[in-house]
C-alpha cells in the first residue's frame, strides 16, 4: 500500500527513494530505544520501506534523532516542556529543515494514533497537520505541508 502510495507521488523527482523494507528485529529495537510502542501503521510502513531518503525517516533515522534531541534539548527546556514537546513523541518524518512529524504519547504511554503532528522547531510549536501516514505523504509530496 506504502510503496505504491509514495511511488506514484514521487514520479519525476530524482531524491526520494524507496528504501528495503526494515528487519522486524530494528523495529523493534526503534521501539525499544524510543520508549514507545509505534503504531500499527507506522510498523506496516517500516515493514514495506525503511524510509524514503527524503521524507520518511528510517528505523535508525528515528533513533539518531530521539537521540540527538533527548541531548541537546533537554538542557535548553523546562522538565515538563522537554516531555510535551520532545519526549512524548514519536517522530518518523522530517522536512529536512529541522521540522519533525510524529505521533503524539499519551501522559499513560500509549502512542495516540488518531493524529500527525508537526514539531515546527522555529517556533517550537506542535500542531495536527494529518489523520493519518497516507494522508501525511500525500500532503507532504503535493506541497501542502
Amino acid at each position: 500500500m506504502y510503496i505504491e502510495l509514495i511511488g506514484k507521488l514521487i514520479q519525476g523527482h530524482n531524491w526520494a527513494k524507496i528504501q528495503k523494507p526494515c528487519p522486524e528485529k530494528e523495529i523493534k529495537k526503534a521501539e525499544k530505544y524510543v520508549g514507545f510502542a509505534f503504531p500499527e501503521e507506522l510498523k506496516d510502513l517500516l515493514r514495506e520501506t525503511n524510509g524514503d531518503h527524503w521524507f520518511l525517516l528510517s528505523a535508525e533515522e528515528m533513533v539518531d534523532q530521539v537521540r540527538r534531541n533527548r541531548e541537546i534539548l533537554a538542557d535548553y527546556l523546562e522538565p515538563d516542556e522537554f516531555q510535551e514537546k520532545v519526549n512524548r513523541f514519536v517522530y518518523f518524518a522530517s522536512n529536512g529543515c529541522g521540522d519533525y512529524y510524529g505521533y503524539r504519547v499519551l501522559a499513560n504511554g500509549r502512542t495516540d494514533d488518531t493524529a500527525i503532528y508537526i514539531w515546527e522547531h522555529e517556533l517550537f510549536e506542535i500542531r495536527e497537520v494529518a489523520k493519518d501516514i497516507p494522508e501525511l505523504i500525500t500532503k507532504y509530496y503535493n506541497g501542502e505541508i
